[in-house]
């Protein structure tokens, strides 16, 4: 293979900026890229996470609120520490 390998940063640079996509409308692209990098075995971090349940909570009419709430949980059991940012996109 050539060029760069995805890893953590990038996958949760691209999952941050789908996250920040107008309405909400990326919620679904940032899961899929979220299993991406599980099938590539690239171990998630806090940022990660914080920006998937931050796509999760901005879905169009906050209809994914239980999806982010379980992500959070997947989270704690993989033993990642969430942080502020993670918390605030919960509320």
């Amino acid at each position: 293979r050539k060029g760069v390998q995805p890893n953590t940063v990038t996958f949760s640079a691209l999952i941050s900026a789908m996250e920040k996509a107008p309405g909400g409308s990326q919620w679904e692209r940032a899961l899929e890229v979220f299993g991406e990098m599980e099938r590539r075995g690239v171990e998630p971090s806090t940022v990660t996470f914080s920006a998937l349940i931050s796509a999760m909570e901005k879905a169009p009419g906050g209809s994914q609120w239980e999806k982010a709430l379980e992500v959070f949980g997947e989270m704690k059991r993989r033993g990642v520490e969430p942080d502020t940012v993670t918390l605030n996109a919960l509320i």
